[in-house]
This record gives C-alpha cells, sequence and structure tokens, in this order.
C-alpha cells in the first residue's frame, strides 16, 4: 500500500483516479486551468500534467519537436498553474522530462511524482525524482517485465519504497487488442507495490475492466474538446466522461465485494420463495408413512420445509394429518 496525502492506494481501497491534462492545453495557460479545474470538479483524485523544456529532451528530429514546442509552457508560466492548484485545493502533480524540470517540479512540493513511459529506462532519472521521496508512479508502457523490475529496484536503492507500477500501451489512441490487461494481474504477482493502468484507449469500458482485474489506479488523459489539436485528445475522456468513469469504478468497486460465496442480504427473501417446499401431494392421515409419491417438491419453501430436507424426512411417519397441498415438514414427522 501506499499513502497519497490522506488517500490510501492498493488492494482493499478505492481506486486512484488520475486525469492527465497532459498537454492537451496545448500551451495555453488559461485554458490549462480550465481544465484543471474540471477534472478536479468531476472527482479526480490527482490533476496530472507535464513539465518540460522540450530544446532538453528532445533532438530536433523527433517527429513530435514541433509539438512539443509549441505546447510548451514555460517554468515562469507554469507556476501559475501549480499556484491556482494550490488556491483551489487541487492535487495536481506533474511528469518532468528532464532534469530542470524535474528540480522546478521539487520546489512545488506536489504529493506525488510520475515518470513517463518514455523515461522508464532511463537510470539517471529515474534515481532522481525518486530521492526526492515522494511517491512516484512508473508508466512501464513499451517495457519488458525485466526493465519493470529494474525501474522498481532503483526506486528502492534511492530509499523510496513508495512505487507505484503502471501497465500502459504507449500508442495513442490503443487498439483494444493491444491492451493485454491480464498484465496487470502478472505484474501484481511478481510486485510488491501497487499496480495500475495508464490507459490510452478510446472510451471508457477498457480501464473500468482494469479495476475489475485488480488495477488500484486509473490514469487517462483528459480534455474539454475532442476537437482540440494534439495528438491525445481522441483518447481522452471530457468531464462528463471522467464523471461517468469515477462514478462507474465506486459502482464497480462496490459490486466487487469480498469474494465469499454466500447468499446476499437482499436473497434472504428470494431464498424462500424461490426454493422448493414439500408438499403433501394428497390428503395425508396421521400416521401416514411420507413416500415420494405422497408429495410435491413445489415452491414456496418454508422453515423446515425445503426440498433438501427430503433425505432426512423420507420414510418417516406423520405425527398429524396433513391436507393436501399443506406444507410438511420436519416437525410433522418422527
Amino acid at each position: 500500500m501506499v499513502v497519497i496525502g490522506d488517500k490510501p492506494v492498493g488492494d482493499g481501497h478505492p481506486a486512484y483516479i488520475i486525469a492527465e491534462v497532459g498537454i492537451n492545453h496545448n500551451g495555453d495557460v488559461a485554458l490549462a486551468k480550465k481544465m484543471i479545474a474540471a477534472a478536479w470538479e468531476n472527482g479526480a483524485d490527482a490533476v496530472k500534467i507535464q513539465t518540460f523544456i522540450t530544446r532538453k529532451f528532445l533532438h530536433p528530429s523527433h517527429p513530435g519537436y514541433q509539438y512539443d514546442i509549441d505546447a510548451e509552457i514555460p517554468h515562469e508560466k507554469e507556476q501559475e498553474l501549480w499556484d491556482f492548484a494550490k488556491q483551489e485545493g487541487i492535487n495536481l502533480f506533474s511528469t518532468p522530462e528532464e532534469f530542470t524540470s524535474l528540480s522546478f517540479i521539487e520546489k512545488q512540493d506536489p504529493l506525488l511524482i510520475k515518470i513517463a513511459a518514455m523515461d522508464f529506462n532511463y537510470e539517471e532519472l529515474v534515481r532522481r525524482a525518486a530521492s526526492l521521496k515522494k511517491p512516484i508512479i512508473l508508466s512501464s508502457g513499451m517495457s519488458t517485465l525485466e526493465e519493470v523490475l529494474s525501474a522498481v529496484r532503483w526506486v528502492s536503492e534511492a530509499g523510496n519504497r513508495n512505487s507505484i507500477v503502471l501497465h500502459c500501451v504507449s500508442c495513442y489512441p490503443t487498439p483494444v487488442e493491444a491492451c493485454n490487461l491480464r498484465a496487470i494481474q502478472t505484474l501484481k504477482h511478481v510486485l510488491d507495490c501497487p499496480v495500475g493502468f495508464s490507459d490510452h484507449t478510446v472510451g471508457l469500458h477498457i480501464p473500468i475492466a482494469a479495476v475489475a482485474l485488480g488495477a488500484n489506479v486509473i490514469e487517462k488523459h483528459f480534455t474539454l474538446d475532442h476537437a482540440l489539436p494534439g495528438p491525445d485528445q481522441k483518447a481522452s475522456m471530457d468531464p462528463q466522461q471522467l464523471r461517468t468513469l469515477v462514478d462507474s469504478v465506486r459502482e464497480l468497486e462496490k459490486a466487487m465485494g469480498d469474494g465469499v460465496k454466500r447468499p446476499a442480504p437482499v436473497e434472504r427473501e428470494p431464498r424462500q420463495f424461490k426454493r422448493r417446499g414439500i408438499y403433501a401431494a394428497d390428503d395425508l392421515p396421521i400416521g401416514s408413512r411420507l413416500d415420494r409419491d405422497r408429495v410435491l417438491f413445489f415452491a414456496p419453501s418454508h422453515t423446515g420445509s425445503n426440498v433438501t430436507n427430503w433425505p432426512s424426512m423420507k420414510g418417516r411417519i406423520l405425527v398429524r394429518a396433513i391436507s393436501k397441498m399443506e406444507p410438511v415438514t420436519l416437525a410433522d414427522v418422527e
């Protein structure tokens, strides 16, 4: 279990839902504030952005270089987002893409931090982020199980015991056949930390299924308008979808139960009326011996008159007369 602020994250606790604004704001600080506020208002446990200086982590030949340049919010402007979140009581955190941005994030004193899938194998950055001793989310997109184990070990060796690993497929949007949700269960089996799912599919059914498979954290991109430019908009959820996701996950968690197979409290009445009792097939005088052809197994059952009582009643003698179609109970035989 990992505790983020006052919320425990792990098995037996509600799934922690993260709205990933990322760079869906396209560099517009005012739009970013609206997105952060809308995500928080619609039930997110945390809202995430990305903090970066493009020229310090992308080569100019990278296909996403110009988009990141256009979507980049300088640190002095991004400070407005952090100040806004603190003023509104919003749990904002970020992904650093290079060390200058990591130092900037450190000054904001967030409740948690995240390493992106692109840096999952970047030991120096992982160790430096882990040294902040904040709960750290590791997105395992594009990674092997061996790489997952290495990243978690780096965090631990940095003195940080608060890792959360997200299963992730780094494709935007992700086709459903690529999701491999059973990897969540594999990771939960081999790791001693919470495991979640960073979702890049279109729609909400896949992350809900991930919770049913045991995901402790759900992260999904968030936008105010799917028509905005940018590679993440299509796989993002809007405010109404976020509210639906949160409500659906909370209902699912209630529905999961404790795993003990037993009648639910709401089945007590149906258990009596939908199960079969034992009834006289004809008028039976006192002293009659109960044979199979003298009884009928009809619903509803009654106390002491259930089809499962028949083996202990068969062949016994009636101690009172019973009219046709009257229940025969254990108290009626000797």
